[in-house]
């Protein structure tokens, strides 16, 4: 790090052009930075340091500074990173809602949007005005994909950020505008149980199949007294539906475990069905088909 960005480095790691400029630092010696890539670009005026990783936070920070304008507040993609909400991949451009008499131009690392806060809308982050969850999902809702959209619900209910009720009230208190309805839709789609993106995928394939719904996180007792909990299971049929994703699943220690427990249920007759990334993001119709058939289903 070049000595001049230590001096002007704020805790967060930002480094803001005009306050160094005001530090006497020469605009050359940012321009050679960022030429050089000792300095990344955040925002016009905004950078951070290329060795230094940048939160969630200090991002919006960047997103409402560069702005210029007083109450712009840190909103949806970006609101969404500070709380944890999980999003699709991608880090695309930071977001911010400001008064209608404010809007500006789209830029190409920053989207800005107009609508009115309510009070309660807004928490304050080390000084950074932030959407709070239930607004933040009310605003994410519309303008990404389903499952990413119900995804992100089903786990901000499974880990108490917000409660459904709070989200439908704060729906119903504000004007409507389109996309509400897709976010109330969104809402009373998620069930608060699922613990991962593929088993919200695969719980919208049934449902969109009109196949009926497993229960979730289901409880099972070995006769051995072992303790189990299905990703799905139907205990009218002996039925169980486990979703393997790409990460700990394929670990040795949980492969061996998961196999196991699979015989232990087997031998006591269940029949568990197994379904991977692929299957429930590219194969749906197979999944879907191969649940029907276990249930005794008739194709449609």
């Amino acid at each position: 790090m070049d000595e001049w960005m230590g001096d002007v480095r704020e805790s967060d790691g930002l480094i803001l052009r005009d306050n160094a400029l005001h530090a006497g630092v020469d605009p050359d010696q940012i321009m050679k930075a960022l030429r050089t890539g000792r300095l990344r670009r955040l925002q016009r005026g905004i950078y951070i340091c290329r060795a230094d990783e940048v939160t969630p936070l200090a991002l919006a920070r960047a997103a409402v500074l560069t702005t210029g304008i007083a109450d712009a507040v840190a909103s949806h993609h970006t609101a969404a990173r500070v709380h944890g909400i999980p999003l699709p991949d991608g880090r695309g451009p930071e977001h911010v809602t400001v008064a209608r008499t404010q809007r500006r131009i789209r830029r190409k690392e920053l989207v800005f949007h107009s609508r009115e806060m309510d009070l309660g809308d807004v928490d304050v982050h080390r000084g950074v005005p932030v959407t709070r969850p239930p607004r933040t999902l009310i605003d994410l809702l519309p303008v990404i994909e389903e499952t990413a959209a119900v995804w992100a619900v089903d786990d901000s209910l499974r880990r108490r950020l917000v409660g459904r009720t709070e989200l439908l009230t704060a729906l119903d208190a504000r004007p409507g505008a389109p996309g509400d309805a897709l976010a109330r839709t969104r809402v009373l789609s998620a069930d608060g149980k699922a613990e991962s993106l593929l088993e919200t995928a695969g719980r919208l394939a049934l449902r969109n199949s009109e196949v009926p719904l497993p229960e979730a996180q289901y409880r099972v007792v070995a006769h051995d007294g072992s303790v189990f909990y299905l990703d799905g299971a139907y205990p009218e049929h002996m039925v169980g539906l486990e979703f393997d994703g790409q990460g700990v699943h394929s670990e040795p220690e949980a492969l061996y475990r998961d196999r196991w427990r699979q015989n232990l249920l087997v031998a006591e007759g269940w029949t568990i069905l197994r379904f991977t990334w692929w299957d429930i993001m590219h194969g749906k119709a197979r999944f879907v088909a191969s649940v029907r058939s276990a249930l005794g289903m008739t194709a449609p």
